[in-house]
């Protein structure tokens, strides 16, 4: 009985070019554009994960029109593996495809062990595996169609390596912006050794780590005949890209670190650059615990020993979250240069450069010029460091080191900063008094709901709107009130506001925006005019309403956590004389505290400015002059 292709919930994600979340959301709404179209059901569960049959899906996003891909009909065999088959042996059957030129579908055993014997007669990396293959022929299918829809055998096998048998091995290799950073590093040490591209030699990692860093125009070095050296070979082949066995020519050797015990991973950089001959560069990738920070006891005596050859030319802290079995682990780089004599490595915390988006090819050119010794140059990303102070018991990497920058900020843009703030945080701080006397004898306390305010015709709801802040404007004059400061700083064109939220409620002088949850919170708008953006909604009063408005929004923000839906809410009933005179006193309390926050803003806005200013060396503080008394 012919098995039935399958996805996963994953691979229809893929496959739909959407997240893994917006398929979960597809299978609990069947409703489409008005139509039913139930999600299908899943025809087999292996491992605790549902299978469902691909042509029934590829049938249903075609009816529903969901998804971002457009070729889903085409892309959809390369998802669908064989959950009975590795991926080392996909790649074997893919690597014996590309080679040959010829489809494996129908092929017996015999015929694909001719053709290895053929393609690897010294078997060096296809002959053996292909000897013990034992695959039915659906997967050898799964091979024709995975080449028949990829551009090219490289993009096969990305997307085996990507796909469902990739993730089955469990292997969490460096994101693909780690690998990207380190093939920059690695791809301009390769042209310092020769000016054509010296040969890699990789040892740690994945096969696929290995290709990754080669990129499609690198030589690699292939010295063994285990299964690793066997796997980077066949990969190597269908990538088309060149491998040697002859390594007495100068090299870039790489060493991951990745996964090793602290012992073996300070032994693995010794051996790096013990075995570095003049002309090679080393590069080494791991935790920054390692390869960074301080060490204790022998560990951090042998690395020591390691350091005081003065090979060390490039040491670098990277940012957190380029490793996914360590999402929040830093890790660290170094380069090392043979029969280098240099006593002040170049170092550098890349996850300090915050303020700026990371420059892979300003990051090699920093590697270049540190290779050349170029002491001339001005470096974005790395400083040097003497290697005397860190034999001495201090980090390799200090947390936050960053190079010297010139300063180029506008001396009277920062003069004008600092003399705004100054023009308010210099006058005298205002102040607020409230007058109170023991009222005569006691009253009747009286509260009434919202909800009776409401159906006394004293109040009046209306809700807000969604807003999308993409709509808001530089020079918008239609603002977005929130209760809670959502949307605070976004505001709208008015053409705009009409055109996109013409049946949206403008605020009054005097509406309370008001918010349920997580907490009851509100504000008072004096202007009028304001969109208001959903979850907030307005309150309105009317003058029978017995409390004004900024009374009402101050009982609101005192309100504790969860006091039930907005019409439960219990006000004070007032008299108008007593209503207004509390009004006005909130109004002016209000006042000051608006007072207070900017003088409180001012104070920020100084102290930053400050220490902008004379750190760029655009402007020096004058300590204050003492005038003699008598004057």
């Amino acid at each position: 009985m012919k098995s039935v292709a399958t996805l996963t919930l994953r691979d229809i994600a893929l496959l739909a070019g959407v997240s893994r979340s917006a398929v979960s959301m597809w299978r609990i709404r069947p409703i489409v554009r008005g139509e039913h179209h139930p999600f299908p059901e899943p025809v087999a569960v292996i491992d605790g994960v549902e299978q469902f049959g691909r042509d029934e899906v590829v049938a249903w996003l075609g009816r529903t029109r969901r998804g971002l891909n457009p070729e889903q009909p085409l892309d959809a065999p390369t998802l669908s593996v064989p959950d009975s088959v590795s991926l080392e042996d996909l790649v074997t059957l893919l690597c014996l495809q590309t080679m040959s030129g010829q489809e494996l579908t129908d092929m017996t055993v015999a015929e694909r062990e001719h053709l290895a014997v053929e393609l690897d007669p010294e078997d060096i990396f296809l002959l053996r595996e292909v000897r013990t293959l034992d695959v039915p022929e659906e997967v050898l299918n799964f091979i024709d169609d995975l080449t028949e829809a990829s551009f090219g055998p490289a993009e096969a096998l990305t997307r085996l390596e990507q796909g469902r048998a990739g993730r089955a091995t469990g292997v969490r290799d460096l994101t693909d912006e780690a690998v990207e950073l380190l093939r920059a590093a690695v791809q301009t040490c390769r042209l310092h050794v020769d000016p054509e591209g010296a040969p890699l030699m990789i040892t740690g990692g994945s096969a696929r780590f290995a290709l990754s860093l080669a990129g499609d125009l690198g030589r690699i070095v292939i010295r063994g005949d285990g299964s690793q050296d066997r796997a980077i070979l066949r990969r190597a082949k269908i990538r088309d890209v060149d491998v040697v066995s002859d390594d007495s020519t100068p090299r870039v050797r790489v060493v991951s670190l990745l996964g090793r015990e602290l012992d073996a991973a300070v032994d693995a950089l010794d051996e790096l650059v013990l075995d570095l001959a003049k002309d090679d560069v080393g590069v080494a990738i791991g935790p920054a615990s390692v390869l960074c920070d301080r060490i204790a006891g022998a560990h951090e005596r042998k690395r020591a020993q390691t350091l005081r050859s003065n090979t060390l030319a490039v040491a670098v802290r990277l940012p957190r979250g380029l490793w996914r079995e360590a999402h929040r682990q830093a890790l660290g780089l170094w380069i090392c240069v043979g029969d280098r004599d240099a006593s002040r490595p170049f170092i550098s915390d890349l996850a300090a450069f915050l303020d700026t988006e990371l420059s892979n090819s300003d990051l090699a050119a920093d590697v270049t010029a540190c290779l050349m010794g170029d002491g001339r140059r001005s470096y974005r990303y790395l400083r040097p460091y003497d290697l005397s102070r860190i034999l001495s018991g201090s980090a390799i990497v200090p947390r936050g080191v960053r190079p010297p920058r010139w300063g180029t900020a506008s001396a009277t843009a920062q003069l004008d900063r600092i003399q705004a703030a100054a023009a308010v945080t210099a006058g005298s701080a205002p102040t607020f008094d409230v007058l109170v006397v023991a009222a005569p004898g006691a009253v009747l306390l009286r509260q009434r709901s919202l909800a009776e305010l409401k159906e006394a015709g004293s109040l009046k709801m209306y809700r807000g709107k969604r807003i999308d802040a993409r709509n808001s404007s530089d020079n918008g004059t239609v603002p977005v009130l929130s209760a809670d400061g959502a949307t605070a700083g976004i505001a709208l064109d008015p053409f705009d506001a009409d055109r996109l939220y013409g049946g949206a409620r403008r605020t009054e002088a005097g509406d309370v925006v008001f918010l349920e949850r997580p907490r009851p919170r509100a504000l008072v708008d004096s202007q009028g005019g304001a969109l208001v953006g959903a979850p907030s909604r307005i309150l309105r009063l009317a003058s029978t309403a017995g409390i004004g408005p900024h009374t009402l929004a101050a009982i609101i923000n005192q309100l504790p956590d969860g006091p039930g839906e907005w019409q439960t809410w219990n006000i004070p009933t007032l008299d108008a004389a007593a209503a207004d005179q509390l009004e006005a006193t909130l109004i002016a309390a209000a006042g000051y505290q608006s007072a207070l926050d900017q003088r409180l803003a001012a104070v920020r806005t100084l102290v930053s400015a400050l220490i902008d200013g004379v750190t760029a060396g655009t402007v020096a503080v004058i300590p204050p002059t003492v005038i003699p008394e008598g004057r």
